[in-house]
């Protein structure tokens, strides 16, 4: 009693509320229920309940555009260059075969006399295809002597791939030319002919359509719009395409693009619009090692873009028809956002698998499903630098059938793949799981024996080996034999590195070989006295 004196002393407010009820005889609770009928009775609540949904649906919708406009410019940019890096290997292909062609006729040239140099070359396939390459050989005065294309015989002095020679000894790429008779642009390439006293003798040229250098143009990759160029240091092109359209001589902004990478001598991909046909695009531009030229890739921002732009109408329509079905709009979002989860989860798990398989694919034989060439020569470089820091010893064993030809000759080539499986299935039998297995091409195989103590386990894996793979065979059918010799070096003993310890193991295989096949032989220093 004196406590609840205090409090209400204290407290006057609380007091005059409470002798308020008490004097109407409504409890608290009730009053509290009323609030809230009152509140949800409302006419604000539902309207704002309904502005705070559509602004989080309105914002989701807004993300999921930015994001698949995000994913497809990224993927534009990325397509851009990976185009560009194999549009610069074709192109560098391409023109070192053709200064291969120029110098092999300079050479000859000297040689031989000028009447005789190209019909020699040819008869020996020494030449390209004369179909798509125009050779000539031009002398000090600009006429043309001889040539692939017999109807080649006017003078080009005046032309520039002929007067940049005048000055230096170089691959030179003259301004395209167009032909009036076919409507074709041509590209000419040429390199200086000397007389013996180093005076100036003529040109060696090679003529070819300017199309042979955008003809990998892919419409799949590509689209309609895309574009394929080389550009000369000037910034004129020598060559562009986009779609069927084919054309040369018109100017770039590759100046805008020349912000190479020092050591790469690659641009950004940036996304412009291209001054020469007004068309907006994710442009790359690789400058080419040892050739004055730049080759340009473009991919059409609009065809890019446009998968994009459809699922950004969808989005804004279900936005749209979410407005009007509120109440609708959770289990909508819901399903979109699962979708989408479940979309990027298998891209995703596509693109891991894929990645694997192609990794699993570039270190392993498709046939055997061992380790390939490339895979082992990692493997062992990584076990002698164990090897070396535990002070350890490891043995390379280097394995050949023999007779294994008469197999195939007798058989079939898919008898021959079979007798291979099983062989290195019976080989994986033959060792521990720390071994290595690995199957170097043909016949050939060759094995690791990492952390041994001694040579006895390895002299027992070679006779487990050699009885394996003497065991008979059933191959169409028929049932055969083969045997295999093996040579076997030793780390640190017969070498101190893979180079050398696969050559030694070689070595003693061939020795093994010329003592009767089907046995092994460990590589001793008087192998390399006397040589094969």
């Amino acid at each position: 009693m004196v406590e609840e004196t205090k409090i209400n002393n204290e407290n006057p407010d609380w007091s005059a509320n409470q002798a308020l009820l008490n004097n109407t005889g409504i409890p608290a609770s009730s009053t509290r229920i009323h609030w809230f009928s009152h509140l949800v009775e409302s006419p604000f609540l539902f309207p704002a309940i309904a502005v705070l949904m559509l602004a989080a649906i309105w914002k989701t919708i807004l993300n999921l555009i930015n994001i698949e406009q995000t994913a497809a410019e990224q993927t534009a940019t990325a397509l851009s260059h990976e185009l560009a890096d194999t549009y610069e290997s074709q192109v560098v292909r391409s023109l070192r075969e053709i200064d291969q062609t120029l110098k092999v006729v300079k050479y000859a040239n000297n040689i031989l006399s000028i009447q005789d140099v190209l019909p020699t070359l040819k008869a020996r396939n020494l030449l390209p295809p004369t179909l798509v390459f125009d050779i000539s050989i031009v002398d000090s005065r600009g006429d043309i002597v001889t040539s692939t294309n017999l109807s080649d015989n006017a003078n080009v002095a005046d032309l520039s791939f002929f007067q940049s020679q005048l000055q230096r000894d170089a691959i030179s790429v003259g301004s395209p030319e167009l032909d009036p008779s076919t409507g074709k642009w041509n590209l000419t390439f040429s390199r200086r002919l000397d007389f013996v006293n180093g005076k100036f003798a003529g040109i060696v040229m090679v003529s070819v359509d300017a199309a042979y250098f955008v003809s990998s143009y892919e419409y799949s990759k590509l689209g309609e719009h895309g574009m394929l160029g080389i550009i000369c240091e000037d910034g004129i092109f020598l060559v562009r395409r986009s779609g069927e359209t084919i054309t040369a001589s018109d100017k770039s902004n590759l100046k805008a693009l020349k912000t190479y990478s020092a050591v790469e001598m690659k641009s950004e991909t940036m996304l412009q619009t291209n001054v020469w046909d007004g068309v907006q695009r994710y442009t790359s531009a690789h400058k080419l090692y040892g050739f004055p030229l730049t080759v340009i890739v473009g991919l059409s921002a609009d065809e890019k873009l446009a998968a994009a732009q459809q699922k950004k109408q969808v989005y804004l329509w279900q936005a749209v028809a979410s407005s009007f079905v509120i109440f609708l709009i959770i289990a909508v979002m819901w399903r979109m956002s699962y979708q989408l989860t479940l979309s990027r989860q298998r891209i995703i798990e596509e693109h891991i698998t894929h990645a694997a398989r192609v990794e699993y694919l570039a270190y392993h034989d498709s046939l055997t499903t061992l380790p390939n060439r490339s895979l082992f020569s990692k493997l062992l470089s990584h076990s002698i630098k164990q090897a070396d820091r535990h002070n350890g010893l490891l043995a390379l064993l280097f394995l050949d059938l023999d007779h294994f030809k008469n197999i195939n000759d007798t058989l079939g080539h898919q008898a021959g793949d079979q007798l291979l499986q099983e062989i290195a299935a019976r080989l994986k039998k033959c060792l521990r799981e720390s071994d290595t297995i690995a199957r170097l091409g043909g016949d050939e195989f060759v094995i690791m024996l990492p952390e041994l103590d001694n040579e006895k386990y390895t002299v027992t894996v070679a006779k487990k080996i050699i009885s394996a793979v003497a065991r008979p065979f059933t191959l169409a059918g028929q049932e055969c034999r083969i045997t295999a010799s093996i040579g076997i070096s030793t780390y640190p003993k017969n070498g101190l590195n893979e180079q050398i310890l696969t050559k030694n193991a070689d070595v003693a295989m061939y020795k093994a070989k010329e003592k009767g096949k089907n046995n092994f032989q460990f590589y001793s220093n008087k192998l390399n006295d006397n040589p094969l």
